[in-house]
């Protein structure tokens, strides 16, 4: 993968890098890896999935990836336990950890206030006035759902934001899933088209 950012924490790593040409990335593919993606039709799917597979196979070489019956990745042979994945149209990230951990990359540029009744509390709309909270908050919760690890969701009811505080276009977000577990994670701006949040 073509220079990588990558973000190392107590007990994991995440990184986050563009998506190559799908010929390049089928070039430098494993065997597994190009088995991994003869049942998908669509070349973007393709590419997606190669390109974290090769984000991957730089951050742990010896790395295997199993599907669950969810489609769920999980990591084998690894020296983490937990595996969490995140692509947009043009960037994919990977978050290890031996603690469950989820990520999630956007666009900042999506229009998040078109649909941000559907995910984002009336208190949640007023944790901060800068213009990614939208972005953040949905990354947020998509990385929330991921770290979940379990069907049904429901972002609005089961997912909230209790406070989203920038700080040099860094966040700080801590959350609380299911009424009882608080949970905090990270918000890193990657350029100036995408963010990355993470909870490892």
């Amino acid at each position: 993968m073509s220079n990588p950012h990558i973000f190392h924490l107590d007990g994991g790593v995440v990184a986050v890098a563009p998506i190559c040409a799908e010929t390049e990335l089928v070039g430098r593919a494993t065997a597994e890896e190009l088995r991994s993606v003869e049942g998908i039709s669509a070349a973007s799917r393709r590419a997606e999935r190669l390109a974290w597979r090769a984000l991957l196979r730089e951050l742990e070489p010896q790395a295997r990836v199993e599907y669950l019956p969810s489609g769920k990745p999980q990591i084998l042979n690894s020296q983490y336990h937990h595996i969490s994945v995140s692509h947009s149209r043009e960037m994919v990230a990977v978050a290890l950890s031996n603690r469950c951990c989820g990520v999630d990359v956007e666009c900042r540029s999506r229009n998040f206030g078109r649909v941000k009744s559907r995910y984002m509390t009336s208190q949640e709309q007023l944790l901060s006035t800068h213009d990614d909270l939208a972005a953040v908050v949905w990354c947020a919760k998509e990385a929330l759902y991921k770290f979940a690890g379990r069907e049904g969701v429901d972002f609005l009811r089961d997912i909230i934001i209790r406070s989203a505080q920038c700080h040099d276009s860094k966040w700080r977000i801590t959350a609380e899933l299911f009424g009882t577990e608080q949970v905090e994670l990270r918000g890193e701006p990657i350029d100036e088209e995408h963010i990355l949040v993470f909870t490892l």
